[in-house]
């Protein structure tokens, strides 16, 4: 059965611009509990160069020559809006697997050619009924998910399914091993030691 991942856009972000329309289209961040540092960025503050974890005293003179909006956490509206969104997944499947605040896992009863329609369709309505842009990458398993989410996100198309296997193998093939899920470093480097460099190489030893 396809499993689906879905999860926020720039989810703390997201969550200020749907009570503060007015900053859109500004770059925004937000800082951590002490405002100490950055948290959470906007696409537009990550093309100015921003930084997760960066100090904010380092960034002051940016924020203010790029008009940057800043915002304290607010963890109390990220959980109320985390729990609307988990609540709207509910409606599209019963089998349904919270992963963090901003991420969850669906099984989808759908084929091959209706499931990219479906991850369309669901990611409309979470839309229209949370305010909330998300990104959903379908696969068979969930490490093969969060490949597709992180394409889906960076395609701007929001939807990218790994079901098909030469798909998959093209993908693979160019993903270095770091970047899948649940590789750590020490894992990382004991496995290039053995040759194995790609996530496709570490896919042909099951």
């Amino acid at each position: 059965m396809p499993v689906a991942l879905i999860d926020c856009n720039n989810f703390y972000v997201s969550c200020e611009r749907i009570f503060a329309p007015e900053i859109r289209a500004r770059p925004v961040i937000v800082l951590s509990n002490n405002d100490g540092c950055v948290v959470a960025r906007s696409e537009e503050a990550k093309r100015l160069g921003i930084t997760m974890g960066v100090p904010f005293f380092q960034i002051e003179d940016l924020i203010e020559r790029e008009r940057v909006a800043v915002f304290s956490s607010n963890y109390t509206l990220y959980g109320d809006m985390s729990a609307r969104v988990m609540e709207a997944l509910s409606y599209f499947s019963p089998q349904t697997e919270i992963y963090s605040i901003d991420e969850a896992f669906l099984n989808l009863e759908d084929t091959c050619d209706e499931i990219i329609e479906t991850a369309r369709e669901i990611r409309a309505k979470i839309y229209k009924w949370t305010g909330l842009p998300v990104s959903i990458g379908i696969a068979p398993n969930k490490t093969l998910a969060k490949i597709a989410n992180r394409i889906a996100k960076k395609s701007g198309h929001g939807v990218f399914s790994l079901n098909d296997e030469a798909i998959q193998t093209e993908i693979l093939e160019h993903l270095p091993i770091s970047d899948v899920w649940g590789i750590g470093y020490k894992s990382t480097k004991k496995l290039e030691t053995l040759g194995i460099k790609t996530a496709l190489q570490l896919k042909e030893l099951d």
